[in-house]
């Protein structure tokens, strides 16, 4: 779900991570130890001031990202959209897309046909859809995880296959191939399986109930469709 975005200010960021000492700076620190004279305002007011220059916006979606138990990647495997070509040709038809899920798909080790059928799926192939919770893309990642598969442009098709499959890949391999819980979590959220105990396909056929209908159907869908092209 697409979460509004909440400010948490420096200087409470600061303290929760026992660092306002280090944020001071060392002038600013031995002011207020070494002036006896400084006044709790004056030092309230000038600390303000300089926590300020570190104030750092938090999206809630970030911190409940890792609250969620998504999985966690290093960037090594996802080049920057600066880099050389990545980001600068996006597929113009469904064949080019189809080309390039072939390719990031071998990249990645993940089935072609399970990157396509989600991508079916997700999108019908619409590289500029969007879903109502703010989804966006061929695989319609949310911001959140766009932003931690570094994808920077979540309508540039070879990065969201980029990012989308990368991220499919890594839930594949937290679950040890089970593909019925992949999709799972990939549509409702590793968190809410990994609470229900869904470890394996066999846990998600006896408590498929209860997961949302829609997850219970976007499974279905594309195992189905993943069954009768085999």
């Amino acid at each position: 779900m697409k979460m509004d975005l909440r400010f948490l200010p420096a200087n409470t960021y600061a303290r929760i991570n026992g660092t306002t000492a280090n944020a001071l700076g060392p002038d600013l620190a031995q002011n207020a130890s070494g002036d006896a004279a400084f006044s709790d305002q004056m030092f309230s007011d000038l600390l303000d001031t300089e926590l300020s220059k570190y104030q750092r916006v938090i999206s809630a979606e970030e911190v409940l990202a890792d609250l969620d138990g998504s999985p966690t990647f290093s960037d090594d495997s996802l080049p920057s959209a600066m880099g050389s070509g990545f980001g600068q040709s996006a597929p113009a038809g469904k064949s080019a897309i189809m080309d390039a899920v072939k390719r990031i798909a071998a990249r990645f080790h993940v089935d072609d046909n399970l990157v396509s059928e989600v991508i079916r799926a997700e999108s019908n192939f619409n590289p500029n859809a969007i879903s109502g919770a703010g989804a966006k893309g061929l695989m319609q990642l949310m911001d959140a995880t766009a932003r931690s598969m570094n994808v920077n442009d979540s309508f540039n098709p070879v990065q969201n296959i980029t990012g989308g499959t990368k991220y499919l890949g890594g839930l594949l391999q937290k679950y040890h191939g089970n593909v019925k819980v992949a999709l799972a979590a990939y549509n409702a959220g590793p968190g809410r399986i990994d609470r229900l105990g869904i470890a394996t396909d066999r846990d998600f056929d006896a408590k498929a109930d209860e997961l949302p209908l829609e997850t219970q159907k976007y499974v279905a869908k594309i195992t189905g469709r993943l069954n009768e092209t085999r």
